[in-house]
């Protein structure tokens, strides 16, 4: 299941492109019922759709609605940053400094022309100070698909204008200074929107 989660997320399969079982089957050795349930888990997690007699496709964006994905996935960062921010303590300190290191070297092999896996570290830690259980609910039922554009938006600019903000982003939460934290994450979802050019 997670290497179509990241076919999907770095495009190795292109949006409205049928996702064949019997490939699948072929190039995993599985029979017709891991196949198909994996095939189920991206359709639930809205990346891909299922139609009679079309099979399995990635999903389609439109302008419009890669908009309004980024326009809730900014909502529910601004909001996690701001309790981040009021919450952060010495274990978070420690986790961030992890973060960053991470972030170092993704960062660094992006520039090199290795693009690393999209994997939400940034957000991951993010949500994990912030403590709030119902929006990691909600960002883990509907943000997956962002990742998509994320991860265009790396491969178009190696995050040479994302890195500066996620550093903001974090250093905001651990000033415990939650409007500059809510102001960062704001800057860091434009960002992105720009880099994918929608902004």
């Amino acid at each position: 299941m997670d290497v179509l989660v990241e076919r999907v997320v770095n495009g190795t399969y292109a949006q409205g492109q049928r996702i064949r079982e019997a490939e699948l089957q072929e190039e995993f050795g599985f029979s017709n019922g891991p196949i198909r349930e994996a095939l189920q888990q991206l359709v639930a997690r809205g990346l891909a759709t299922r139609a009679p007699w079309q099979g399995v496709r990635v999903v389609e964006h439109t302008r419009e609605d890669v908009v309004a994905l980024f326009e809730l996935r900014g909502a529910l960062l601004e909001r996690a940053a701001e309790l981040a921010a009021s919450r952060v303590d010495d274990d978070d300190r420690r986790s961030a400094e992890v973060l960053r290191a991470t972030l170092r070297r993704k960062f660094a092999a992006s520039r090199a022309g290795h693009q690393p896996p999209v994997t939400g570290d940034t957000t991951e830690w993010v949500l994990a100070v912030a403590r709030n259980r119902y929006i990691s609910e909600i960002w883990h039922q509907t943000m997956l698909k962002s990742r998509i554009f994320v991860y265009d938006a790396m491969k178009r600019t190696a995050g040479a204008r994302t890195e500066p903000l996620i550093g903001r982003l974090v250093d905001a939460i651990l000033a415990g200074d939650s409007d500059s934290a809510r102001l960062a994450a704001r800057a860091f979802t434009r960002q992105v929107l720009v880099d994918i050019g929608l902004g």
